[in-house]
């Protein structure tokens, strides 16, 4: 029979305590809860770094607000929140450079180990996603005067509902 002490047995309680407290915690996280804020913050990032990518062959052009918003995703866990964002502007370059934009862009894309979907119409989108995520970044012909550059979270964990719009 093994005999212990209230000393050592008081001594080991706080070791416990902390490991319950530990397993506890990862317990309660879902994997990929992430703040909205960080998502957003995420996707201005890669926007920005494919457009630098893209400034050899584009320049420095005028921008407006494509898209903002985030929306729910279709299926939900219970106890699980799960929403989707999309951030993306559109770019004042001409059809006529599309192409080019096009074959910068898969280039860059390639470059940083993104993988290339297939396009029905390559010379006038794009899309790639990141490695190991759901994340995509697209490009397409808008109108004779903009291309639009988008950046999609696919359907991601949030830690709280952001404000979404219809």
């Amino acid at each position: 029979m093994i005999r212990t002490t209230r000393a050592s047995s008081m001594a080991a309680m706080p070791a416990a305590a902390l490991l319950l407290t530990l397993t506890s915690a990862c317990g309660a996280a879902h994997s990929g809860d992430v703040q909205p804020d960080a998502v957003e913050k995420k996707a201005r990032t890669l926007l920005q770094q494919t457009l630098d990518a893209l400034h050899p062959t584009v320049g420095t052009p005028g921008t407006t607000a494509y898209s903002d918003r985030w929306t729910q995703c279709a299926t939900e866990t219970p106890g699980q929140h799960r929403f989707r964002y999309v951030y993306g502007l559109a770019l004042a370059v001409p059809q006529a450079k599309a192409k080019a934009v096009m074959r910068a862009a898969n280039a860059y894309f390639t470059k940083q180990g993104y993988t290339v979907n297939y396009s029905d119409a390559p010379d006038k989108r794009t899309t790639a996603g990141l490695p190991k995520s759901e994340w995509t970044v697209g490009l397409g012909v808008q109108s004779a005067e903009s291309i639009v550059l988008e950046v999609n979270s696919g359907c991601v964990f949030t830690r709280h509902d952001p404000k979404t719009k219809a």
